[in-house]
């Protein structure tokens, strides 16, 4: 008996041919970590422990290879592939130069040359003394105060005159202990107002300090720090006396590097996230499904700055980055100042008066 062209497709009987009863069934999800020191643990605790997840994919990539294809496929989706070019390694030696490090953080905080410079400004100074005169007026007058509050028209207590008078000296004292502070300056603390006959310059220098780069860092391409402290405070108080100028910035930058992006952005993404990066430096940069605006605006959203190498190359290094001069400030225009509040303060409170007796030693 002679049979079709197709007659062997359905065999007599209902039976499977051969070759579908060999066919295997597709292999279940993986649900749990088959290998290593998480083993039968569900896969996301991977995510939770992303430096033991791309130690995985390193040091034991050829037998996930082999034995836990799976696994691995898995891993390469939320933390995307090893990547290990030429070009790779060539972005990642140029942190060996500390010009480079600090091109970058310049690059992702282009608003800091002028923070910097506005720190030690005399204007910030003067407002810095200024935003300070209330409470330290107050503080000398909370223990005065007339008996009755004065109606308009009436004339000041000689008493008060004199005591006004003597608030407005202890300022006027209190100004050669302006000091300013500079952590890491070979002069760490420099007085704001100049003593009398003295013209020395003084610097804030270095403004900026980076600590050295660290290369594969929980994850992390490169890894370094960044910062900067000023503050300008009344010598001999508190240490928890607010200061009249507190600046500080700093910034920890943990670096993903690519030498090539494209499509594969969200992946990147991903495995930033799982990596706690927060910069990423692309060598070139090409995909289809986004322009350079709308990639920076998505890894902002997530906390993420972007930069290019050929940006990062061309980023200007003001000097207020790396010296910045620190005015001395002049008595008379502090005095001033102080006259002024003390005039307001003065005003307000004699309209107001206190019931309380002069202070000794005022």
């Amino acid at each position: 008996m002679q049979h079709g062209l197709f007659d062997a497709e359905a065999p007599s009987g209902g039976k499977p041919a051969p070759a579908q009863a060999r066919r295997k069934a597709p292999a279940p999800a993986l649900e749990l970590i088959p290998y290593g020191k998480y083993k039968d643990q569900p896969l996301s605790l991977l995510l939770v422990h992303a430096e033991y997840a791309l130690w995985l994919m390193g040091a034991r990539h050829a037998h996930l290879r082999r034995h836990h294809p799976q696994l691995l496929q898995w891993l390469h989706k939320h933390f995307g592939p090893p990547a290990s070019t030429p070009e790779q390694n060539r972005l990642q030696n140029r942190f060996l130069h500390n010009d480079f490090c600090l091109r970058l953080l310049l690059r992702v905080n282009p608003e800091l040359p002028a923070q910097l410079a506005a720190a030690v400004s005399p204007d910030a100074l003067v407002r810095g003394w200024q935003s300070r005169l209330p409470a330290r007026i107050a503080l000398r007058y909370q223990d005065y105060g007339l008996h009755e509050p004065l109606e308009e028209g009436d004339p000041v207590p000689e008493q008060h005159l004199r005591h006004k008078a003597r608030v407005l000296q202890a300022l006027e004292r209190e100004l050669p202990r302006l000091v300013v502070e500079c952590p890491g300056t070979p002069l760490d603390v420099m007085p704001a107002v100049a003593p009398q006959g003295e013209v020395a310059e003084r610097w804030w220098e270095p403004v900026l300090q980076l600590e050295p780069a660290c290369f594969e860092v929980d994850g992390a391409h490169v890894q370094f720090s960044a910062y900067a402290q000023c503050r300008v405070r009344v010598d001999g108080e508190a240490p928890g006396e607010s200061a009249l100028v507190d600046f500080e910035f700093r910034d920890e930058l943990r670096i993903e590097l690519r030498a090539h992006l494209g499509d594969d952005y969200p992946s990147v993404l991903r495995t930033m996230r799982a990596k706690r990066c927060n910069v990423l430096l692309i060598g070139q940069f090409e995909a289809d499904g986004a322009c350079w605006e709308e990639l920076v605006e998505i890894y902002a959203r997530r906390g993420i700055r972007v930069a290019l190498l050929d940006e990062v190359l061309v980023t200007a290094v003001p000097t207020a980055v790396r010296k910045l001069k620190v005015p001395v400030l002049e008595p008379a225009a502090l005095l001033d100042a102080a006259r002024e509040e003390l005039e307001r303060f003065d005003a307000d409170w004699l309209t107001r008066g206190r019931g309380l007796q002069a202070r000794p030693g005022m």
